[in-house]
């Protein structure tokens, strides 16, 4: 019997003298073999990148019916002849005073288009279309990000920088959607950072309606962190709570939404979490709000839920507008009232849609398309037809020079 005891001699028992046959120089086919091996990535494109459209989101959108609104601007106050009194007291016998009409001022709007258009040549949108290659850019995966990427831009518009704004003549408005920060301002904040132009803070400057150079009628309630207007100082409750009461007094009712940055989400919870937490003999629940389909962050809910603020919801938004001059400011905390209060019908701020977003393409199936695009590309378009819209200044607030 063969006495096998190395890894050598069992295979010479088995292959004989010719085994290292097998051990010549291979030459295997790997990956990177050229002309072997590709990729298949697919007609997906994963974006890395936050499109969040909160501010878009939260306010409500409705039909565009006509352009216009009044305001009562003043109360009336009665004639106090004949021993009748300004609020209305009559002695007895005393005659009628005379009539009386609150101030009427009429405001009015015009719709603004926001576009985003995008386009593919002819040879990458039939190759995407009809052939077997791996294509991402044809007018159908172009579509995908561009209906996000819309609306991203438009939740952009609603929240820009007024400050940004500011030069040395008269404002002549945007083009774009009216901004919150516009909208919800005070003749005191322009006074302060307005410079040496005028209606920088006055909203759809170029209808010249509201006019915050010369009035505080349409102002909103506009509270500093620091207490002055441009200077930056850290978030307190007094302050939160101060300006609660400043809306509540001006306006008859809270707000309904709190909308801010990130970091002023995550000073308001530094401020909130070292408080006393109540023990829940339930165990710890996750609260969250919806506000018009948009949700909150998860807030614990035990003693305070940091998912709302005084029991108004917190709705956090990238795009929120900070001093672009001042890096140690963090973000506005705007304070929004959507709701319709007075049952008209209405809003007291949103969007007012006159054509919702619609898609349109110019490609080959378009009669006369190479003249149409004047090219010979294919394109696509989204488009909204609209315009921010407040019918109630004083119930809209906003905390600004917000430092951490």
């Amino acid at each position: 019997m063969v006495q096998v005891k190395t890894i050598d001699e069992l295979e010479a028992l088995y292959y004989g003298h010719n085994r290292n046959l097998l051990r010549k120089a291979d030459a295997p086919v790997t990956t990177s073999t050229a002309g072997t091996f590709n990729a298949i990535f697919g007609a997906y494109a994963w974006a890395q990148l936050n499109l969040e459209a909160n501010a878009f989101g939260i306010l409500p959108k409705y039909p565009w019916d006509k352009s216009g609104w009044r305001v009562i601007t003043a109360k009336p106050t009665l004639n106090t002849n004949s021993g009748n009194t300004a609020l209305g007291g009559t002695a007895e016998g005393g005659t009628i005073a005379e009539t009386v009409k609150p101030t009427i001022q009429e405001l009015d709007v015009r719709p603004k288009t926001a576009q985003l258009p995008f386009s593919a040549s002819e040879v990458m949108e039939w190759l995407a279309t009809h052939s077997k290659d791996d294509i991402w850019g044809g007018l159908g995966s172009l579509r995908l990000y561009m209906a996000v990427q819309h609306k991203e831009f438009l939740n952009r518009m609603l929240l820009a920088d007024v400050e940004g704004n500011v030069s040395s003549g008269a404002f002549a408005g945007t083009n774009d959607f009216e901004s919150l920060d516009r909208i919800i301002s005070s003749s005191a904040e322009e006074t302060a950072l307005g410079g040496s132009g005028s209606g920088e803070y006055d909203p759809w400057a170029a209808n010249a309606t509201v006019d915050r150079d010369s009035s505080t009628t349409f102002d909103s309630t506009v509270e500093s962190a620091s207490g002055t207007i441009g200077t930056n100082g850290v978030l307190t409750d007094d302050t939160l709570r101060t300006f609660l009461r400043k809306i509540r007094i001006a306006a008859g009712k809270d707000p309904n939404v709190f909308l801010g940055s990130h970091e002023v989400y995550s000073e308001i919870q530094g401020l909130y979490m070292p408080s006393v937490r109540i023990p829940n003999p339930y165990g710890e629940s996750l609260v969250q709000v919806d506000v018009n389909g948009i949700q909150t962050f998860k807030g614990t809910g035990v003693g305070i839920h940091v998912d709302s603020i005084y029991g108004v919801p917190f709705i956090p938004t990238k795009d929120a507008p900070s001093d672009s001059g001042d890096s140690s400011e963090i973000g506005r905390l705007f304070a929004l009232d959507t709701s319709d209060a007075e049952g008209y019908g209405y809003p007291r701020l949103g969007i007012q849609i006159a054509i919702p977003t619609e898609y349109y393409e110019a490609t080959r199936r378009t009669p006369a398309y190479p003249f149409v695009n004047n090219a010979f590309v294919e394109k696509g378009v989204f488009r909204t037809m609209g315009e921010t819209v407040c019918r109630h200044f004083k119930s809209q607030g906003k905390i600004r020079d917000i430092k951490l």
